[in-house]
């Protein structure tokens, strides 16, 4: 619905992600992000967990392209909640994900991002939030209700996680607006235990 204006926010902390050692990508899709995090990561562990099977088998072609990959990938293909994919990971990205689920479902899922993360973590987590505008509020009403008929996702609406992950542990260092405010590119630090 929005095009190629959606990867310019899935790139906004593209330098935060390649620094990181391991990290945790939830709900990568087709690969595009991940073949270019690939391209530009010079070691270090990738886990991608994605529950469709299509996504995964497009992304792993993706990657097979790459000609100079030194980094460890591995993909699960489960769902989120009933995936262990490890712990200590460096850094979790999560791009159009979050907004999938309604407010219980957030919450359960930023919960285990903090307990899979080392201290210092970072999280990448671009969405949807609630529009501020009439157009913008149609817009999303029509991209959700599609979605709920198309791909049967459990939100209604979008919602905005940041209160949620302030309680968890997660402290907003940046965020980003795009589409005019209705996507926001937020990047969290895990407080110190």
């Amino acid at each position: 619905m929005f095009g190629s204006r959606l990867d310019k926010a899935r790139h906004a902390f593209s330098d935060t992600v390649v620094q990181a050692g391991r990290i945790l990508l939830v709900g990568e899709g087709n690969g595009r992000f991940l073949t270019s995090l690939l391209g530009q990561k010079g070691d270090g562990c990738v886990k991608v967990v994605e529950k469709s099977t299509v996504m995964v088998r497009l992304a792993k072609d993706r990657i097979r392209k790459l000609e100079d990959m030194r980094c460890d990938v591995e993909f699960i293909e489960t769902d989120l909640h009933r995936c262990q994919p490890g712990e200590g990971f460096d850094c979790v990205v999560t791009h159009f994900f979050l907004d999938l689920f309604n407010p219980p479902g957030q919450t359960a899922i930023i919960e285990k991002f903090a307990e899979l993360t080392t201290e210092n973590a970072t999280w990448i987590n671009v969405d949807f939030i609630p529009a501020r505008t009439l157009r913008g509020r149609l817009l999303i009403w029509l991209a959700y209700r599609f979605f709920r008929m198309i791909s049967r996702i459990e939100a209604k609406s979008c919602s905005d996680e940041s209160p949620v992950a302030t309680q968890s542990g997660w402290i907003l260092a940046e965020a980003i607006p795009y589409l005019g405010g209705l996507v926001v590119a937020r990047r969290y630090r895990k407080m110190p235990a």
